[in-house]
């Protein structure tokens, strides 16, 4: 089934903060090789609001295969709560062109494994390009709904 047109996966990496680590934490939400599946990781700095160098690791997916291999992946790992959570702010994280965002504290997944859904900057960025037919916005909740049943 086709649920999302593309996904884009993205990080800040903060000067004073392991960017190893960051990178392995990053690559270990996808449950296939990235190389093997020809997929960049994109590395770019950028110059912080504080004057400091921020590195951004960006992953952008677009075949169907990786888009649903992605989801199983993270969708097994989130907790029934979350879950719910994200079904309750559907309408709010869904923008008019149905792009849906979330974002999980970096902090937590970093340092307990745990997808807790934030607000703040320091987070794991997760843009999906909903495929909604017909494109609009009733369409691509049911297909929130239903994936994060």
């Amino acid at each position: 089934m086709l649920v999302a047109h593309s996904i884009t996966v993205e990080i800040f990496v903060q000067p004073k903060e392991n960017a190893d680590q960051i990178r392995t934490k990053l690559l270990s939400l996808f449950p296939f090789d990235l190389k093997e599946e020809k997929i960049e990781l994109y590395e770019k700095s950028v110059m912080g609001f504080n004057k400091e160098l921020i590195k951004v690791l960006r992953v952008e997916l677009s075949k169907n295969k990786h888009i649903n291999a992605f989801f199983d992946n993270i969708i097994t790992q989130l907790s029934e709560q979350t879950k719910q959570l994200i079904r309750d702010q559907a309408r709010k994280r869904l923008d008019p062109h149905l792009n849906f965002f979330l974002r999980f504290d970096k902090q937590n997944l970093l340092t307990q494994n745990l997808y807790k859904l934030t607000e703040q900057g320091d987070c794991i960025y997760i843009k999906f390009k909903i495929a909604a037919f017909p494109k609009n916005e009733e369409n691509a909740l049911k297909i929130i709904y239903e994936l994060f049943k």
